[in-house]
């Protein structure tokens, strides 16, 4: 069972290589997990360049290999190490690690990328409004970094939601800009 796995590399603190990407069996996250729970994983992204890549959510079953101890994360450590990287300490208030999520995102004012129904795309992206029954609001951005209407998400269609990285990166830099 991966749970058992996932929640002994957490305990360890160790980083990992994450497969969770049908479309292509060869592509990875590096990361470190966080929170486990039945259904989901909330792990801490570190980008190949060793630099900070925010945080994702990720379905449990969607997970079908794992690596530990290779060279690449080796290296990966080293350089986030190195570049004084650092992510802030998640903290988990709920019982259900989806709303733990939500919230942590939510409070820290993080714009989220939404993938559905393993879509392999950044579907909704934009910041989360509230949560209503298994159905969360997200008040979306647009590619030009200007809210754009609201989103209504059932909890069943999301794949994966990552916050605060790389892939919504240059958006926030836009959408600040913007506020100004």
């Amino acid at each position: 069972m991966m749970k058992k796995h996932l929640l002994k590399i957490a305990e360890r603190e160790e980083l990992v290589e994450l497969y969770a990407d049908t479309n292509d069996l060869r592509k990875f996250g590096v990361a470190k997990i966080l929170k486990v729970s039945d259904v989901f994983v909330v792990v801490a992204n570190i980008a190949s360049t060793g630099m900070y890549d925010g945080y994702s959510l990720l379905y449990m079953d969607s997970i079908h290999q794992m690596n530990v101890n290779t060279k690449y994360i080796k290296k990966i450590k080293k350089l986030y190490l190195e570049k004084k990287q650092n992510h802030i300490e998640f903290v988990d208030g709920n019982d259900d690690l989806l709303l733990s999520f939500l919230d942590f995102a939510h409070e820290n004012n993080f714009m989220v990328s939404v993938e559905l129904f393993n879509s392999g795309y950044g579907d909704v992206q934009g910041f989360i409004k509230n949560l209503e029954d298994d159905i969360f609001v997200i008040s979306m951005v647009n590619e030009v970094g200007k809210l754009d209407g609201e989103a209504f998400i059932k909890s069943a269609a999301i794949h994966c939601i990552s916050c605060d990285g790389e892939e919504v990166a240059d958006l926030m830099l836009v959408y600040s800009d913007m506020r100004k």
